[in-house]
């Protein structure tokens, strides 16, 4: 069995104290993934909820009540507002942060460096792939960032347009991820969202920029002619 050195998992515990309640694990080395897609930037923005995260089983605390909301910027970056809860008499922590798109020649899938305002300034930012989604119902994001020349931090998470996700969305989920995280420690934990646990957040009503969740909505000509219409025949 191989063993992981102590220096090295000590680094790793020190380097998850920044936010101990993010699940991380240990790796050698990053998973690939040979999904192939455009990814349309507009229709992803709006309001997602955390519905599953690979989990930590030496984690001593969860976020939970997970929302974030996603802005579209310039070339393709992202603003994030993001609340949570610890617990449940928690009430929720906010954090904002942006995503700035990243670019590799051989790359099939959209990669991110991602940054909180939370983030200690020694910590590197977060690498950050959309492995899957359908833009209207799920999403599942990967990170895979390096602490040392041979060592990374792990994370993945299941995101949702809705606390939870549909039946039939679920089901293709788990066909999505017990056939890409087939690792023994790549175990799953189901996110809280129940109204009794979570707390109002700010997060939920922020409006909502682009193609992703929007509803269509008449524009301003077509309200005018309706009301001049109205007026003649009425």
């Amino acid at each position: 069995m191989k063993t992981i050195p102590f220096w090295m998992i000590a680094m790793a515990y020190l380097w998850c104290a920044v936010d101990v309640s993010h699940g991380m694990l240990l790796t050698t080395s990053c998973m690939t993934f040979e999904e192939d897609y455009n990814f349309k930037e507009d229709k992803f923005d709006g309001t997602w909820y955390e519905v599953r995260r690979l989990n930590d089983h030496n984690a001593t605390q969860h976020e939970d009540c997970v929302v974030m909301n996603y802005k579209l910027g310039e070339k393709g970056s992202f603003e994030i507002r993001e609340s949570y809860q610890v617990g449940d008499e928690s009430a929720p922590i906010y954090r904002s942060g942006k995503a700035e798109p990243k670019v590799f020649q051989d790359a099939r899938i959209p990669k991110f460096l991602e940054r909180f305002n939370t983030t200690d300034p020694a910590d590197p930012d977060i690498s950050i792939d959309i492995v899957a989604t359908d833009y209207s119902s799920y999403a599942v994001v990967y990170s895979c960032t390096s602490i040392n020349s041979t060592h990374h931090i792990e994370s993945a998470w299941v995101l949702s347009r809705q606390p939870a996700l549909a039946k039939n969305v679920v089901e293709l989920v788990n066909l999505f991820l017990e056939s890409r995280f087939t690792r023994d420690d790549h175990k799953w934990r189901a996110t809280i969202h129940t109204a009794d646990y979570c707390k109002p957040t700010s997060v939920e009503t922020l409006p909502v920029y682009g193609a992703g969740n929007r509803i269509p909505v008449l524009s301003i000509p077509v309200v005018l002619l309706g009301m001049l219409l109205v007026r003649l025949f009425f």
